[in-house]
């Protein structure tokens, strides 16, 4: 390691954010083979980190959390002075979990997790796009391949990760139907998953033929809905952390309607892989033809509470750190 010190948010023990997290002064990290030092100039925070914070994941105390980032490679080497964006949540590198994250003045990165940051973004809302917008992109793009004319459902759509699979299924010509406790802004079709039946709202919203797609973000009690929502050989791909068991007859609802079923989690693509959809990501942001998300920054002193407003739901807004003395 070198001598010289860097602003952190380190996790140092488990429980509530103020808690589990403090910042004091960490020594830079040196970049091993194969890897670059990025000055981090903006972080997102996800539930994720909040879900690390509370020690379920077992991850070992002290460790700067922290998995998406954007920010200038400070190294020496062919990519010196470049912007670069990403999201370190992918099999071997695990940021903020197994290795410093990005939550610090600087982080050392592997090359092959970079891409670089398109112009049209500012560091900040770079930084927000990072593990909703692979999650969407995993579900909505690689695993369902959405097609032009489609309607897909989205449970839990005014989430970020609703927000990311929504605007990638405009992008690709398809119609999206929101289910969430409250309507984002800009949305035609909405369901108020608080009150109604859903299937029931969907088909109203389809002419009585039901969803082409949908991707269930909250599982739990709206994951049977979300499959009886579709159509007969409709495809439906899951994303989500809620472990609360459900029972239904799956040769009535999936078998005799021949639909396919598919869950994805993140962590287990391969770095080469998420840099991938970052690259692809990069220039549809550029032309305009995907929106900048929204944005609340906060200071690294304030990391407290920015991980407790992700905590108490967001509302659709990222929370983001800026490690930096600049401001945006």
């Amino acid at each position: 390691m070198t001598s010289k010190q860097m602003d952190a948010i380190v996790l140092q023990a488990f429980g509530s954010p103020a808690q589990a997290l403090t910042r004091r002064s960490e020594p830079v990290p040196e970049p091993g083979p194969g890897e670059v030092l990025v000055e981090v100039h903006a972080a997102g925070v996800n539930p994720l980190d909040v879900f690390i914070a509370t020690g379920m994941l077992g991850t070992p105390v002290p460790v700067i959390p922290g998995g998406d980032f954007a920010g200038v490679v400070v190294s020496d080497g062919g990519l010196a002075g470049q912007e670069v964006w990403g999201s370190g949540w992918s099999q071997g590198v695990e940021l903020g979990m197994t290795r410093p994250g990005t939550h610090a003045r600087y982080v050392a990165l592997p090359e092959k997790l970079l891409s670089r940051k398109p112009a049209r973004l500012t560091m900040s809302e770079a930084a927000a796009v990072g593990r909703s917008y692979v999650a969407a992109w995993m579900t909505v793009i690689t695993q369902m391949d959405i097609r032009g004319g489609e309607t897909i459902l989205i449970t839990g759509g005014a989430g970020m990760i609703g927000q990311a699979a929504t605007a990638l299924a405009r992008w690709r010509g398809a119609t999206p139907i929101i289910a969430a406790r409250h309507k984002p802004e800009g949305v035609e079709h909405y369901i108020d998953t608080a009150s109604g039946d859903i299937p029931e709202a969907v088909r109203e919203l389809t002419e009585g033929r039901g969803a082409d797609l949908a991707l269930d973000i909250v599982g739990g009690a709206l994951f049977e809905p979300a499959v009886r929502s579709l159509r007969f050989g409709g495809r439906l791909a899951a994303t989500f952390n809620n472990l609360t068991r459900i029972e239904f007859n799956p040769g009535e609802e999936i078998v005799n309607r021949q639909l396919r079923i598919s869950g994805i989690a993140s962590l287990f693509w391969e770095p080469t892989e998420i840099a991938a959809i970052f690259d692809q990501l990069a220039p549809l942001f550029d032309r305009g033809l995907l929106p900048a998300p929204a944005v609340k920054a906060w200071p690294l002193d304030k990391a407290a509470e920015a991980y407790q407003a992700v905590a108490a739901g967001s509302a659709g807004i990222k929370q983001v750190l800026l490690p930096g003395d600049t401001t945006e």
